[in-house]
């Protein structure tokens, strides 16, 4: 990774938390919602800066636009201080992969799940590994019969020192198999994270084939 990597994240990122937080936190009852309007407005996610925010980073994902790496540890380090901060990273990410996913052709996104079992599996692995690279900044490679993602950034660690924020990519790392990758049924497990002093922060993909797909 290069240095300028290292100092700039794609906009998806910081956007699918922000959007995650509004999402967690807007109201379930439309009634309700008129019924305690003032209190909602305090809710951080519904917030006219959170709103602003959001409109800023989909006007730079709409122009496939990268933004500081400051801003994605501001957000990130934002979002551990809420007490349902495991709930806003696991929404996140899956936002995010989602997003990602929305960037690869049609064609591509087509192949990946209509063509035949031994061809869509090439080519959803190959669009996964471009999605992880210029979005989330991370290497995607086989490793046995999972696959496993290696993110060399520390800004995720530099944000939530305990490793709170690495939700966020272990759930982007899952929904991209689960978008791409035929037959993943499988979990995602972190057995190398900086925060317990590794190099870098890794995880490994078990993946459970079906037999009938």
């Amino acid at each position: 990774m290069t240095e300028r990597d290292q100092k700039y994240t794609h906009s998806i990122l910081p956007l699918a938390v922000l959007e995650a937080m509004r999402h967690l936190d807007s109201p379930r009852d439309e009634e309700a919602a008129e019924y305690v309007d003032e209190l909602l407005k305090k809710r951080l996610g519904l917030s006219d800066t959170v709103a602003a925010q959001i409109a800023r980073y989909q006007l730079a994902v709409r122009r496939d636009e990268d933004v500081s790496s400051d801003e994605l540890e501001q957000i990130l380090r934002l979002a551990s201080r809420r007490t349902d901060a495991t709930l806003v990273f696991a929404d996140g990410g899956r936002r995010a992969a989602r997003l990602a996913v929305s960037r690869l052709s049609p064609s591509t996104r087509w192949a990946a799940r209509h063509l035949p079992r031994f061809l869509r599996r090439a080519v959803g692995y190959r669009a996964a590994r471009r999605c992880a690279g210029a979005v989330f900044g991370a290497s995607l490679a086989r490793a046995g019969a999972g696959t496993v993602l290696t993110l060399a950034q520390a800004a995720p660690i530099r944000a939530t020192p305990d490793g709170a924020a690495c939700v966020f990519y272990a759930a982007a790392f899952a929904e991209l198999l689960r978008q791409l990758v035929a037959d993943f049924d499988g979990s995602v497990l972190h057995p190398s994270c900086r925060a317990q002093g590794n190099a870098r922060c890794e995880w490994r993909s078990t993946a459970i084939s079906r037999r009938n797909a």
